[in-house]
């Protein structure tokens, strides 16, 4: 078993500050060539040079929109075209949402949400998992979130296209397990960063505490009293996509300090 990603190559789509970044380094840091791909191209080249230079291993930045199936097609194009192979996929990249009750839902707004979620997620897998098949298997992870286990009012629109999409990836396990490619899931919990500290500043405003003790009141919640950091997700989406995962498909792992059981 080759327990390290040398020789492969990998994509981060929502390649971004956070779990996107986090991930795309440490895949690098285990001997992958790295393709990163988000929507605004001069962060995201600038974060490609960052990452060739601390890793050594060449990362190319491919800017791209999810909600455009045509660019999620190009991304695994490019992909092979540069590197010659792909043999794992991590797709962060998300479409933000507003809090809404479902009566009052703008469904073009959600429309969005699951064209990028669910037809873009589930597009650039499928293009990838072909890839994959040709060239022996490989490993697709997408990430989830704890709103499609924990439903909480006005959050519809998140929720169930998620929700949709880690039905649709499970199914795509199925289908491309006899070709060797796995596809798992890794959800996060509170995870440390400008997000999460937005979402902490809201709530310490609405219960009219601090931040800090906002912020320690949501660690507390979860059985490690602590909350995620980047990295936490990143190592486990580097261990999905590495052969000591060879027999893990179709999994939904919570990367949570223990949120929900």
């Amino acid at each position: 078993m080759d327990r390290t990603l040398t020789g492969r190559v990998a994509i981060v789509t929502g390649a971004g500050p956070g779990i996107g970044r986090a991930t795309a380094l440490a895949l690098a840091l285990d001997g992958a060539d790295v393709v990163v791909a988000a929507r605004r191209a001069e962060p995201l080249e600038a974060m490609a040079r960052e990452l060739a230079e601390l890793t050594g291993r060449r990362v190319l930045a491919v800017p791209a929109d999810l909600k455009d199936l045509d660019d999620c097609r190009r991304i695994v194009a490019r992909t092979v075209a540069a590197m010659g192979r792909v043999d794992a996929l991590v797709n962060v990249a998300t479409h933000p949402h507003k809090r809404a009750a479902i009566a009052e839902m703008d469904w073009k707004a959600y429309a969005e949400s699951f064209q990028l979620n669910v037809a873009g997620t589930m597009t650039i897998c499928g293009e990838a998992a072909l890839r994959m098949a040709e060239g022996g298997g490989g490993s697709i992870i997408n990430i989830g979130t704890l709103a499609t286990t924990m439903l909480q009012a006005k959050m519809a629109e998140y929720s169930s296209t998620k929700l949709a999409m880690i039905a649709a990836s499970k199914t795509l396990a199925r289908e491309m397990g006899r070709k060797n490619v796995r596809v798992n899931i890794v959800t996060p919990g509170y995870t440390t960063g400008e997000p999460l500290d937005r979402l902490i500043e809201q709530m310490a405003a609405g219960q009219k505490t601090t931040p800090e003790e906002m912020s320690r009141r949501l660690a507390k919640s979860a059985v490690l009293e602590r909350h995620v950091d980047p990295e936490d997700m990143a190592e486990a989406c580097l261990f999905l996509a590495s052969d000591r995962a060879r027999n893990i498909t179709g999994v939904e792992l919570h990367v949570t300090a223990g949120q929900w059981f």
